[in-house]
Protein backbone atom coordinates (compact mmCIF):
# COMPACT_ATOMS: atom_id res chain seq x y z
CA UNK A 1 0.00 0.00 0.00
CA UNK A 2 1.54 3.69 -0.79
CA UNK A 3 -0.31 6.95 -1.33
CA UNK A 4 -3.37 6.90 -3.06
CA UNK A 5 -2.82 9.93 -5.94
CA UNK A 6 -3.96 12.16 -7.18
CA UNK A 7 -6.27 13.30 -4.38
CA UNK A 8 -10.31 14.30 -4.31
CA UNK A 9 -10.74 17.64 -6.24
CA UNK A 10 -7.64 18.32 -7.35
CA UNK A 11 -7.63 21.38 -10.29
CA UNK A 12 -6.97 19.67 -13.91
CA UNK A 13 -6.89 15.92 -12.79
CA UNK A 14 -9.00 12.81 -13.29
CA UNK A 15 -9.44 9.99 -10.24
CA UNK A 16 -11.22 6.97 -9.93
CA UNK A 17 -14.48 6.24 -8.02
CA UNK A 18 -12.47 4.80 -5.60
CA UNK A 19 -11.38 8.12 -4.65
CA UNK A 20 -14.42 9.58 -3.79
CA UNK A 21 -15.90 6.89 -1.75
CA UNK A 22 -12.94 7.15 0.01
CA UNK A 23 -13.78 10.51 0.84
CA UNK A 24 -16.79 9.47 1.81
CA UNK A 25 -15.01 6.77 4.15
CA UNK A 26 -12.70 9.64 5.71
CA UNK A 27 -15.56 11.13 6.94
CA UNK A 28 -17.14 7.70 8.60
CA UNK A 29 -16.52 6.79 12.08
CA UNK A 30 -13.99 3.74 12.25
CA UNK A 31 -15.78 0.07 12.17
CA UNK A 32 -14.68 -0.40 16.14
CA UNK A 33 -13.78 -4.27 15.97
CA UNK A 34 -10.37 -5.52 16.17
CA UNK A 35 -10.30 -7.73 12.94
CA UNK A 36 -10.28 -4.33 10.79
CA UNK A 37 -7.87 -2.30 13.02
CA UNK A 38 -5.49 -3.17 10.04
CA UNK A 39 -7.48 -2.17 7.65
CA UNK A 40 -6.79 1.97 8.04
CA UNK A 41 -9.86 2.60 5.19
CA UNK A 42 -12.62 0.41 6.90
CA UNK A 43 -15.51 2.21 8.06
CA UNK A 44 -18.54 1.25 9.72
CA UNK A 45 -21.52 0.44 7.33
CA UNK A 46 -24.53 1.28 8.87
CA UNK A 47 -27.92 3.58 8.36
CA UNK A 48 -28.42 6.84 8.86
CA UNK A 49 -29.86 7.58 12.07
CA UNK A 50 -32.72 10.07 12.16
CA UNK A 51 -36.06 10.79 14.58
CA UNK A 52 -37.74 6.96 16.02
CA UNK A 53 -35.24 5.62 13.71
CA UNK A 54 -37.31 5.18 10.62
CA UNK A 55 -34.76 5.10 7.60
CA UNK A 56 -35.24 1.88 6.29
CA UNK A 57 -36.88 0.52 8.62
CA UNK A 58 -38.40 -2.80 7.67
CA UNK A 59 -42.03 -3.73 7.79
CA UNK A 60 -45.26 -5.36 7.16
CA UNK A 61 -47.95 -4.07 4.21
CA UNK A 62 -50.77 -2.75 5.50
CA UNK A 63 -52.71 -5.97 5.06
CA UNK A 64 -50.12 -8.71 5.44
CA UNK A 65 -49.00 -10.81 2.60
CA UNK A 66 -46.02 -12.59 1.15
CA UNK A 67 -44.15 -8.60 0.67
CA UNK A 68 -42.85 -6.62 3.50
CA UNK A 69 -42.04 -2.51 3.23
CA UNK A 70 -38.72 -1.00 3.47
CA UNK A 71 -39.07 2.91 4.06
CA UNK A 72 -36.88 5.27 2.61
CA UNK A 73 -33.36 6.27 4.16
CA UNK A 74 -29.81 6.41 3.26
CA UNK A 75 -27.17 3.03 3.94
CA UNK A 76 -23.52 3.37 4.17
CA UNK A 77 -21.95 0.08 2.64
CA UNK A 78 -18.06 -0.78 3.44
CA UNK A 79 -17.06 -2.23 0.22
CA UNK A 80 -16.31 -5.63 1.23
CA UNK A 81 -15.16 -7.22 -1.45
CA UNK A 82 -11.66 -5.71 -1.73
CA UNK A 83 -9.67 -3.74 0.37
CA UNK A 84 -9.14 -0.35 0.49
CA UNK A 85 -11.99 0.41 -2.02
CA UNK A 86 -14.20 3.31 0.18
CA UNK A 87 -17.90 3.22 1.26
CA UNK A 88 -20.69 3.34 -1.13
CA UNK A 89 -23.94 5.47 -0.57
CA UNK A 90 -26.94 3.89 -0.80
CA UNK A 91 -30.06 6.44 -1.14
CA UNK A 92 -33.79 4.96 -1.39
CA UNK A 93 -36.31 7.87 -1.37
CA UNK A 94 -39.20 5.80 -0.49
CA UNK A 95 -40.76 3.17 0.36
CA UNK A 96 -39.95 -0.01 -1.39
CA UNK A 97 -42.27 -2.89 -1.48
CA UNK A 98 -40.34 -6.39 -1.57
CA UNK A 99 -41.01 -9.73 -2.31
CA UNK A 100 -40.88 -12.98 0.00
CA UNK A 101 -40.36 -16.43 -1.67
CA UNK A 102 -43.34 -18.67 -0.73
CA UNK A 103 -42.97 -21.27 2.52
CA UNK A 104 -42.29 -24.55 2.44
CA UNK A 105 -43.59 -27.30 3.88
CA UNK A 106 -44.86 -29.42 7.02
CA UNK A 107 -41.52 -28.93 9.29
CA UNK A 108 -39.46 -26.14 7.22
CA UNK A 109 -38.54 -23.16 8.44
CA UNK A 110 -36.28 -20.34 7.45
CA UNK A 111 -34.82 -16.96 8.31
CA UNK A 112 -34.43 -14.71 5.50
CA UNK A 113 -32.85 -11.73 5.16
CA UNK A 114 -33.27 -8.24 3.94
CA UNK A 115 -30.37 -6.10 2.81
CA UNK A 116 -29.22 -3.15 0.86
CA UNK A 117 -26.05 -4.66 -1.10
CA UNK A 118 -23.99 -3.39 -3.42
CA UNK A 119 -22.55 -5.17 -6.78
CA UNK A 120 -19.47 -3.58 -8.39
CA UNK A 121 -18.60 -5.13 -11.90
CA UNK A 122 -15.07 -3.15 -10.50
CA UNK A 123 -14.45 -5.77 -7.98
CA UNK A 124 -16.25 -8.81 -9.46
CA UNK A 125 -19.69 -9.46 -11.64
CA UNK A 126 -20.65 -7.03 -14.54
CA UNK A 127 -23.83 -5.67 -12.33
CA UNK A 128 -23.13 -1.93 -11.10
CA UNK A 129 -26.24 -1.23 -8.77
CA UNK A 130 -27.25 -1.50 -5.23
CA UNK A 131 -30.51 -3.17 -4.19
CA UNK A 132 -32.74 -3.53 -1.81
CA UNK A 133 -33.35 -7.40 -1.79
CA UNK A 134 -34.49 -10.28 0.35
CA UNK A 135 -31.84 -12.96 0.77
CA UNK A 136 -33.93 -16.36 1.08
CA UNK A 137 -32.42 -18.88 4.09
CA UNK A 138 -32.25 -22.86 4.21
CA UNK A 139 -35.07 -24.81 5.51
CA UNK A 140 -34.67 -26.06 9.08
CA UNK A 141 -36.29 -28.37 11.03
CA UNK A 142 -37.80 -25.74 13.68
CA UNK A 143 -37.87 -21.91 13.97
CA UNK A 144 -34.93 -22.22 16.49
CA UNK A 145 -32.28 -23.94 13.96
CA UNK A 146 -33.31 -21.43 11.56
CA UNK A 147 -30.27 -19.48 10.30
CA UNK A 148 -29.26 -16.30 8.01
CA UNK A 149 -28.17 -17.37 4.82
CA UNK A 150 -24.94 -16.56 2.66
CA UNK A 151 -25.14 -12.74 2.17
CA UNK A 152 -23.46 -10.54 -0.42
CA UNK A 153 -20.09 -9.56 0.85
CA UNK A 154 -20.56 -5.77 0.81
CA UNK A 155 -24.51 -5.51 2.25
CA UNK A 156 -26.27 -3.96 5.35
CA UNK A 157 -29.10 -6.39 7.08
CA UNK A 158 -32.12 -4.52 7.84
CA UNK A 159 -34.08 -7.06 8.99
CA UNK A 160 -34.27 -10.88 9.52
CA UNK A 161 -37.70 -12.41 8.64
CA UNK A 162 -39.02 -15.59 10.17
CA UNK A 163 -40.85 -17.77 7.91
CA UNK A 164 -42.76 -20.66 9.13
CA UNK A 165 -44.32 -24.20 7.66
CA UNK A 166 -47.02 -22.79 4.98
CA UNK A 167 -46.73 -19.57 6.34
CA UNK A 168 -49.24 -17.33 3.49
CA UNK A 169 -47.92 -13.74 5.51
CA UNK A 170 -45.33 -11.79 7.09
CA UNK A 171 -46.73 -9.80 10.02
CA UNK A 172 -45.12 -7.29 12.36
CA UNK A 173 -44.29 -10.20 14.76
CA UNK A 174 -42.42 -12.13 11.88
CA UNK A 175 -39.72 -9.23 11.70
CA UNK A 176 -36.57 -8.19 13.52
CA UNK A 177 -35.36 -5.20 13.06
CA UNK A 178 -31.53 -6.09 12.99
CA UNK A 179 -30.10 -2.58 11.51
CA UNK A 180 -26.85 -0.84 12.91
CA UNK A 181 -26.27 2.57 12.31
CA UNK A 182 -23.44 4.81 11.28
CA UNK A 183 -22.34 8.14 11.98
CA UNK A 184 -19.59 10.72 10.52
CA UNK A 185 -16.30 10.67 12.97
CA UNK A 186 -17.08 12.54 16.14
CA UNK A 187 -20.38 11.96 15.91
CA UNK A 188 -22.34 9.67 18.99
CA UNK A 189 -23.35 6.78 17.82
CA UNK A 190 -26.69 4.90 18.42
CA UNK A 191 -26.20 1.32 19.16
CA UNK A 192 -27.78 -1.71 21.28
CA UNK A 193 -25.04 -2.76 23.74
CA UNK A 194 -25.09 -5.97 22.72
CA UNK A 195 -24.36 -4.98 18.93
CA UNK A 196 -21.50 -2.00 20.41
CA UNK A 197 -18.27 -1.67 18.72
CA UNK A 198 -15.70 -4.19 20.60
CA UNK A 199 -12.55 -1.47 20.01
CA UNK A 200 -13.44 1.69 19.21
CA UNK A 201 -11.62 4.60 19.08
CA UNK A 202 -10.44 6.62 21.76
CA UNK A 203 -12.99 9.49 22.72
CA UNK A 204 -16.00 7.71 20.67
CA UNK A 205 -19.45 8.29 22.68
CA UNK A 206 -21.79 5.97 21.84
CA UNK A 207 -25.84 6.09 23.05
CA UNK A 208 -26.85 2.30 24.22
CA UNK A 209 -30.33 2.68 22.97
CA UNK A 210 -31.54 -0.39 24.77
CA UNK A 211 -30.20 0.92 28.56
CA UNK A 212 -30.36 4.68 27.76
CA UNK A 213 -27.01 5.22 28.54
CA UNK A 214 -23.73 7.16 27.22
CA UNK A 215 -20.24 5.18 27.12
CA UNK A 216 -17.06 6.01 25.54
CA UNK A 217 -13.85 4.50 23.80
CA UNK A 218 -10.43 4.83 25.88
CA UNK A 219 -7.09 4.58 24.90
CA UNK A 220 -6.82 1.22 25.42
CA UNK A 221 -9.76 -0.02 23.64
CA UNK A 222 -12.23 -0.81 26.18
CA UNK A 223 -15.22 1.20 26.83
CA UNK A 224 -16.67 3.05 30.40
CA UNK A 225 -19.81 4.91 31.22
CA UNK A 226 -20.15 8.56 30.78
CA UNK A 227 -19.18 10.39 34.11
CA UNK A 228 -21.43 13.43 34.49
CA UNK A 229 -20.23 16.85 34.58
CA UNK A 230 -17.77 17.54 37.37
CA UNK A 231 -16.12 13.77 36.81
CA UNK A 232 -18.40 12.48 39.82
CA UNK A 233 -19.78 8.72 39.00
CA UNK A 234 -23.17 8.46 37.75
CA UNK A 235 -24.79 7.45 41.01
CA UNK A 236 -28.50 7.05 41.10
CA UNK A 237 -28.32 5.94 36.86
CA UNK A 238 -31.12 4.05 35.93
CA UNK A 239 -30.77 1.28 33.12
CA UNK A 240 -33.42 0.11 31.91
CA UNK A 241 -33.83 -2.55 28.91
CA UNK A 242 -36.76 -5.02 27.83
CA UNK A 243 -37.64 -7.89 25.20
CA UNK A 244 -39.47 -6.46 22.25
CA UNK A 245 -40.76 -9.10 20.71
CA UNK A 246 -40.52 -12.80 21.28
CA UNK A 247 -37.19 -14.63 21.97
CA UNK A 248 -37.10 -18.67 21.19
CA UNK A 249 -34.25 -20.57 22.46
CA UNK A 250 -33.89 -24.45 21.26
CA UNK A 251 -30.77 -25.25 22.75
CA UNK A 252 -29.71 -26.48 26.06
CA UNK A 253 -26.60 -24.65 26.34
CA UNK A 254 -26.88 -21.32 27.72
CA UNK A 255 -27.00 -18.73 25.50
CA UNK A 256 -27.00 -14.69 25.03
CA UNK A 257 -30.66 -12.23 25.68
CA UNK A 258 -29.46 -9.82 22.95
CA UNK A 259 -31.96 -7.07 24.35
CA UNK A 260 -31.06 -7.67 28.09
CA UNK A 261 -27.04 -6.98 28.27
CA UNK A 262 -26.05 -4.41 30.06
CA UNK A 263 -22.20 -2.09 30.56
CA UNK A 264 -21.42 -2.22 33.91
CA UNK A 265 -18.27 -0.25 35.26
CA UNK A 266 -15.39 -1.31 37.93
CA UNK A 267 -15.85 -1.02 41.58
CA UNK A 268 -19.68 -0.46 41.16
CA UNK A 269 -22.94 -1.13 43.19
CA UNK A 270 -26.25 -2.11 41.40
CA UNK A 271 -29.60 -2.80 42.44
CA UNK A 272 -30.78 -4.98 39.84
CA UNK A 273 -35.14 -6.13 39.64
CA UNK A 274 -37.11 -7.36 36.28
CA UNK A 275 -39.85 -9.03 35.32
CA UNK A 276 -39.65 -12.34 33.38
CA UNK A 277 -41.86 -14.33 31.52
CA UNK A 278 -41.43 -17.73 29.28
CA UNK A 279 -43.38 -20.64 27.72
CA UNK A 280 -42.32 -24.14 26.62
CA UNK A 281 -43.33 -26.28 23.53
CA UNK A 282 -42.89 -29.69 25.74
CA UNK A 283 -43.94 -28.78 29.07
CA UNK A 284 -42.90 -32.75 30.29
CA UNK A 285 -39.40 -31.99 29.79
CA UNK A 286 -38.01 -28.82 28.53
CA UNK A 287 -38.32 -26.29 31.71
CA UNK A 288 -36.23 -22.79 31.77
CA UNK A 289 -32.47 -22.54 32.93
CA UNK A 290 -31.25 -18.89 33.37
CA UNK A 291 -28.10 -17.99 34.34
CA UNK A 292 -26.38 -13.94 34.66
CA UNK A 293 -22.82 -13.13 33.00
CA UNK A 294 -20.68 -10.88 35.07
CA UNK A 295 -17.56 -9.16 34.99
CA UNK A 296 -14.52 -10.99 35.88
CA UNK A 297 -14.74 -10.87 40.21
CA UNK A 298 -18.61 -9.75 40.57
CA UNK A 299 -20.56 -10.87 43.35
CA UNK A 300 -24.11 -10.52 45.14
CA UNK A 301 -26.93 -12.47 45.61
CA UNK A 302 -30.33 -12.78 43.57
CA UNK A 303 -33.51 -13.23 45.05
CA UNK A 304 -35.78 -14.65 42.65
CA UNK A 305 -40.35 -15.66 42.81
CA UNK A 306 -41.23 -18.48 40.71
CA UNK A 307 -42.32 -21.46 40.22
CA UNK A 308 -39.55 -24.47 40.23
CA UNK A 309 -39.70 -27.41 37.56
CA UNK A 310 -42.37 -28.29 36.46
CA UNK A 311 -42.00 -31.99 36.85
CA UNK A 312 -42.59 -31.59 40.90
CA UNK A 313 -44.58 -28.38 41.43
CA UNK A 314 -47.59 -27.98 40.60
CA UNK A 315 -48.44 -25.13 38.53
CA UNK A 316 -49.20 -21.79 40.37
CA UNK A 317 -46.70 -22.77 43.41
CA UNK A 318 -44.61 -19.74 44.17
CA UNK A 319 -41.03 -20.44 46.64
CA UNK A 320 -38.09 -18.31 46.85
CA UNK A 321 -34.46 -18.97 45.54
CA UNK A 322 -31.59 -17.21 46.85
CA UNK A 323 -28.68 -17.84 45.38
CA UNK A 324 -25.13 -16.19 44.57
CA UNK A 325 -25.93 -13.65 41.86
CA UNK A 326 -23.82 -16.26 39.08
CA UNK A 327 -24.97 -19.31 39.27
CA UNK A 328 -27.55 -21.47 36.65
CA UNK A 329 -30.52 -21.77 38.33
CA UNK A 330 -34.11 -23.95 36.82
CA UNK A 331 -37.68 -23.11 36.72
CA UNK A 332 -40.62 -24.80 35.27
CA UNK A 333 -42.22 -23.96 32.21
CA UNK A 334 -45.92 -23.45 30.83
CA UNK A 335 -46.29 -24.83 27.25
CA UNK A 336 -49.66 -22.65 27.18
CA UNK A 337 -48.91 -19.00 25.87
CA UNK A 338 -51.40 -17.15 26.99
CA UNK A 339 -50.63 -17.98 29.90
CA UNK A 340 -46.79 -18.61 30.44
CA UNK A 341 -44.73 -19.14 33.56
CA UNK A 342 -43.28 -16.12 35.04
CA UNK A 343 -41.03 -14.63 38.17
CA UNK A 344 -40.31 -11.34 39.33
CA UNK A 345 -36.51 -11.14 41.50
CA UNK A 346 -34.84 -8.58 43.09
CA UNK A 347 -30.93 -8.54 42.91
CA UNK A 348 -27.59 -6.77 43.94
CA UNK A 349 -24.43 -6.82 41.96
CA UNK A 350 -21.40 -5.53 43.00
CA UNK A 351 -18.53 -5.34 40.65
CA UNK A 352 -14.69 -5.78 41.37
CA UNK A 353 -11.95 -4.15 39.16
CA UNK A 354 -13.51 -5.13 35.91
CA UNK A 355 -15.92 -3.84 33.76
CA UNK A 356 -17.78 -5.72 31.70
CA UNK A 357 -21.01 -7.10 30.99
CA UNK A 358 -23.93 -8.05 33.39
CA UNK A 359 -26.82 -9.75 31.18
CA UNK A 360 -29.47 -12.69 30.77
CA UNK A 361 -29.10 -16.01 29.48
CA UNK A 362 -31.54 -18.68 28.93
CA UNK A 363 -31.48 -22.49 27.80
CA UNK A 364 -33.86 -25.34 28.23
CA UNK A 365 -33.27 -28.01 30.41
CA UNK A 366 -33.32 -30.91 28.34
CA UNK A 367 -35.71 -32.19 26.23
CA UNK A 368 -36.81 -31.11 22.45
CA UNK A 369 -38.81 -27.94 23.08
CA UNK A 370 -38.19 -24.42 21.97
CA UNK A 371 -38.15 -21.82 25.05
CA UNK A 372 -39.99 -18.55 24.69
CA UNK A 373 -39.24 -15.49 26.13
CA UNK A 374 -42.32 -13.45 25.96
CA UNK A 375 -41.99 -10.16 24.62
CA UNK A 376 -42.15 -7.41 27.32
CA UNK A 377 -39.67 -9.19 30.02
CA UNK A 378 -37.52 -6.62 31.49
CA UNK A 379 -34.65 -5.92 33.70
CA UNK A 380 -33.88 -2.51 35.46
CA UNK A 381 -30.23 -1.79 36.80
CA UNK A 382 -29.67 1.16 39.21
CA UNK A 383 -26.29 1.96 40.17
CA UNK A 384 -25.87 2.73 44.15
CA UNK A 385 -22.75 3.17 44.86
Amino acid sequence: MTEINPPAWMQASTYPARTDRLTVSALLTHPGFSADEGSPTRVRSGVKPSYQQYQLKVRAAPTPNMTVIVSGGTAYVDNRDTGGAGAYVCVNDGDRTLTVQPAGGAGQYRKDCVVASVYDAENSGSVNEWRLEVIQGSYAASAGAAVRPSLPPSCVVLADLAIGPSQTSVAAGNITDARVFTVAAGGILPVASSAAPNRPHPGQVMYQTNTDTFVYGKADGTTANLLRSGGAPDIGQVMFAHVPLDFDRQSNTLGDVPDLQFSVVANATYVVEGMLHWSTTDETNSDLNVDWTVPAGATGTYLGFAQPTSQTIAEGTVRTMSTDIHAARTYGADADPSNPSGMIFRALLITAGSSGTYGLQIARTGGTGIITLRKHSWVMLRRVA
